[in-house]
């Protein structure tokens, strides 16, 4: 986890592999967060890859990191 806080747009979406490389952590970590309920994940429907929002994830951050 980056000890400073992620530089993201608040309203842009990131996929899985994104958001663990904005947050500094691998790519199963995500996972286990998104399972813990700490970061939320939603479908697109078409092509149905998963996707967060950058206020989604500085919200994982903060409640981790502090």
């Amino acid at each position: 986890m980056i000890p400073t806080k992620p530089v993201c747009d608040p309203d842009r979406r990131y996929s899985q592999k994104e958001a663990a490389q904005i947050l500094g952590v691998e790519r199963h970590t995500i996972k286990r967060w998104e399972n813990d309920g700490c970061i939320r994940f939603k479908v697109r429907k078409a092509g149905r890859a998963k996707f967060t929002t950058g206020r989604q994830i500085i919200k994982c951050w903060e409640t981790t990191y502090l």
